[in-house]
């Protein structure tokens, strides 16, 4: 059964980094495959991650994490809002979705802090 708790176009508080209490996720998409698995497809902004492409060395949001349900429940705190249209995601999805169907990929499974801090200080190694 897909998430009753979460819903397409939410935004939430989670548990975040020092220094960005002001991030939010938002949930762009919600798949559950047949291993039972519920995965939940995010955008996180107001984040500072580190980006080799972009000028200032930064960006402030990651435009798309796979995400286990038991994962993100774990991670939200509160649901602040609800977008009435969602970014376009479908590069990141679409390059996940195929390495996915090919065995190839898989989905975050740690508090999203955690994850971002991963990915911040993997990018940052490309500087």
């Amino acid at each position: 059964m897909v998430s009753e708790k979460f819903k397409v176009r939410q935004v939430w508080k989670y548990a975040n980094r020092n220094g960005e209490d002001s991030s939010t996720l938002t949930i762009l998409k919600i798949e559950k495959y047949e291993k039972g698995d519920t995965i939940i497809h995010i955008r996180v902004d107001n984040v500072k991650i580190s980006s080799p492409q972009s000028a200032t060395g930064y960006t402030n949001f990651i435009g798309h994490l796979p995400y286990s349900e038991i994962a993100i429940s774990k991670s939200v705190t509160n649901l602040v809002g609800q977008n009435e249209s969602l970014p376009d995601f479908s590069e990141g999805y679409n390059q996940w979705k195929e390495a996915w169907d090919n065995g190839k990929a898989g989905y975050w499974t740690i508090e999203l802090k955690e994850a971002i801090d991963g990915i911040d200080k993997a990018l940052q190694s490309k500087k």
